[in-house]
């Protein structure tokens, strides 16, 4: 054991510092967000919107559906803080369809509400594909922290028990969810969402007698396939909650997470175009929406 833990700390002191420091919230906060090319609302409050930015292009194009994180929470940003990713998508011929959500603090959101929105946003993509000339064969759930955990959920939600208030028929089914430092596993995770959060969001986000119905880990996905993205510096959601999915899911679903840990990037990284971690991503995005 000692040997071991004596090769890897060489491994390590050789592979030399950090290229650079994470990206910082506050960087990621100043990053320019242009105007979508629409936008569609499904719902009377201001976060029931979705951003729409289209390719140039006749179509039908692949669509990316962006779920922004935040920690489930109205005291961050919404939606508009992954609007600078939509030039980095349709640039490549991708749609995006990034959507609002009432947050767990948010009148009407927690349970049911924030999942009911989540349905909704994915429903209205069905029944808009044809005006804005999308693929439905061709989509990709993008989520970034507490959007990880619901593009998660909103891949397996078809799974859920015919009682549960969140049960619903998906008008599509996605090619695969990648986790951008999403949870997964809420059973394992939840005692840190007060730390991270703040009081009260737990609590009408996943009640306890309703963790099953809103775990990701407790349901099985639905979609071709399930990428846990991790930034190795990532000291909001660490690389251990996605693989406390995976594992979870291992043996019991037909779907095999892949776990993606990328150095030297922390939590913004993953959704900031300057960061080398992001043509990673990029790069997982396009190879699943490529014609088959």
């Amino acid at each position: 054991m000692k040997r071991r833990a004596s090769l890897a700390l060489i491994a390590a002191l050789a592979a030399g510092p950090a290229l650079a420091d994470p990206v910082a919230l506050s960087a990621f906060r100043d990053l320019p967000r242009p105007e979508p090319t629409l936008q569609v609302p499904y719902g009377e409050a201001v976060s029931q919107g979705v951003d729409v930015f289209l390719p140039s292009g006749p179509g039908p194009h692949p669509v990316a559906v962006l779920i922004h994180g935040g920690c489930w929470s109205a005291s961050t940003a919404g939606r508009e803080q992954m609007r600078h990713l939509g030039p980095e998508l349709t640039r490549r011929g991708i749609a995006v369809w990034s959507i609002g959500y009432r947050r767990a603090n948010e009148a009407g959101g927690g349970y049911p509400g924030t999942y009911q929105d989540v349905v909704a946003a994915l429903d209205r993509l069905a029944s808009e594909a044809s005006a804005h000339r999308l693929d439905l064969s061709r989509v990709v759930l993008v989520g970034h922290s507490a959007g990880g955990h619901l593009a998660l959920w909103a891949a397996s939600r078809g799974s859920l028990p015919p009682e549960s208030l969140l049960r619903a028929v998906p008008q599509f089914t996605p090619r695969a969810v990648i986790s951008l430092g999403g949870v997964g596993d809420l059973g394992t995770f939840v005692r840190f969402v007060p730390v991270l959060c703040g009081p009260g969001i737990v609590e009408r986000l996943a009640p306890t007698d309703r963790l099953a119905e809103v775990s990701p880990a407790a349901l099985t996905p639905s979609a071709g396939s399930v990428v846990m993205v991790s930034g190795v510096l990532d000291r909001l959601v660490p690389p251990w909650v996605a693989y406390d999915y995976a594992l979870a899911l291992r043996g019991r679903s037909g779907v095999e997470p892949k776990l993606v840990d990328i150095p030297d990037a922390g939590h913004f990284d993953l959704v900031t175009p300057s960061a080398p971690a992001w043509q990673r991503i990029l790069g997982l995005v396009t190879a699943t929406l490529e014609d088959r």
